[in-house]
């Protein structure tokens, strides 16, 4: 209202001249006798003034290097007081009621199970089981600790040999490791030759596939020797006489009549 309070950092330095409605906001109007301390992004924000009502402007002077400028407006908010504090607990006090009278329900129910006394019985008997085996395992570490310690030490020594084996065959692990890349190259390019190989045995057997074929369609001469009877008499009677007229030739030789120059 009228005549409220402004502070600066709890300083009172003037008093509020107008308040009024502005655009949808609450403009107001506040006379300082000081403003030379207050920068661009100081803040405001009302407060109550004291605990049985009233309420002041509170100024954050801020921090940044320029100034305040007259002609800007200062933002400002209005946190909850008492009296807002007070209207929000009634409005949750019918849920409060129901809270509290779950957190009873809850309450009684815990009663209920630490008056069972079998329950009591039962979590007791766990209790004590699980206290016993957590001695057990401990005891039984206590007991096997010289073991255990021994068994990570020779772990630890069989790391570092391995280490050891590992860095001092490395080079012949290196050697090992380019024979066996030329061994597969090597093995590529036989298999490779072999796959040559076969193509061309594959070109074979087509061909001796075809003369068998022609052969046994009858076609050339060795078709003919085989499949073709007049053929076969045909040639086995002029082997007959070719050897007659050789016999022949022996016996009696051969009269040659030639004449040159002239016919016959």
């Amino acid at each position: 209202t009228e005549g409220s309070p402004v502070v600066v950092d709890g300083v009172r330095r003037g008093a509020v001249r107008s308040v009024q409605n502005v655009s949808g906001g609450v403009l107001v109007v506040c006379a300082l006798d000081n403003y030379d301390d207050l920068k661009s992004d100081a803040k405001a924000k009302i407060t109550i003034l004291e605990i049985t009502g009233g309420k002041k402007i509170e100024i954050i002077p801020g921090m940044s290097n320029e100034k305040f400028s007259l002609n800007n407006y200062m933002s400002g908010r209005t946190p909850a007081d008492i009296a807002e504090l007070v209207a929000v607990l009634g409005d949750f006090s019918d849920e409060l009621i129901v809270t509290v009278r779950r957190l009873d329900t809850i309450a009684a129910s815990v009663n209920t199970l630490l008056a069972d006394k079998t329950l009591l019985t039962d979590l007791k008997t766990s209790m004590q089981n699980l206290a016993s085996l957590t001695e057990n395992a401990d005891n039984l570490i206590t007991s096997n600790y010289s073991n255990i310690n021994k068994s990570l030490n020779n772990l630890s020594v069989l790391s570092e040999d391995l280490k050891n084996a590992v860095k001092k065959h490395e080079p012949n692990l290196d050697i090992l490791l380019n024979d066996l890349k030329i061994a597969v190259s090597n093995t590529k390019e036989l298999l490779s030759k072999a796959d040559l190989m076969i193509g061309n045995a594959n070109n074979l057997v087509q061909n001796v596939d075809g003369v068998v074929t022609d052969v046994k369609n009858q076609n050339g001469l060795v078709g003919k020797m085989i499949y073709d009877k007049q053929f076969a008499n045909k040639l086995d009677s002029a082997f007959v006489e070719l050897f007659n007229l050789v016999n022949m030739i022996k016996e009696h030789g051969v009269n040659v009549n030639v004449r040159l120059g002239s016919r016959p």
